[in-house]
């Protein structure tokens, strides 16, 4: 198969709207999500990917198919990988890894990547990709939300 990561532009913003849904609803396992009347999860920061230059929203394709998404904020000290997704039936193909792996290099810098430690699989990802990412030069710490952990670590320019 054949990965390509591309910046998703504002045309996009549907595509990665209904991913979003399908991804909270999933996260709703592990933690309670608000929901607008309407029923769907709320997330009031997405419109915001394509107004901010501190923010970046990124799509996955394999081969031809949309198979992610990224979303990704420029805090004051660090990157922040805000929500990272990889469609169901793309998952276990090493497309999570080339995924995250080709965005986290897209920004130099230091990061911090945070997730649910119910969510077991996020929490096997994150923490093995960091290590082979960047070997034991990584800090990780408890999230200041109950259940959350955090990783934090500095990718070198290429």
């Amino acid at each position: 198969m054949k990965y390509t990561v591309k910046i998703a532009d504002i045309k996009d913003k549907p595509v990665i709207h209904t991913m979003l849904q399908n991804y909270l609803r999933d996260l709703t396992e592990f933690e309670i999500i608000p929901q607008s009347e309407s029923g769907e999860y709320e997330y009031p920061y997405l419109k915001y990917y394509w107004t901010e230059n501190t923010r970046y929203s990124y799509l996955l394709y394999c081969n031809a198919d949309i198979s992610g998404f990224a979303l990704v904020r420029k805090e004051e000290k660090f990157f922040s990988m805000a929500e990272f997704s990889v469609l169901p039936n793309f998952r276990r193909k090493g497309a999570g890894t080339l995924f995250a792996l080709d965005v986290i290099h897209k920004h130099p810098g230091k990061w911090h990547i945070e997730y649910n430690v119910k969510n077991t699989a996020g929490k096997k990802f994150w923490n093995k990709l960091i290590l082979n990412l960047v070997g034991t030069h990584f800090k990780k710490g408890q999230g200041e939300e109950e259940n959350r952990e955090y990783l934090e670590f500095t990718v070198d320019i290429k």
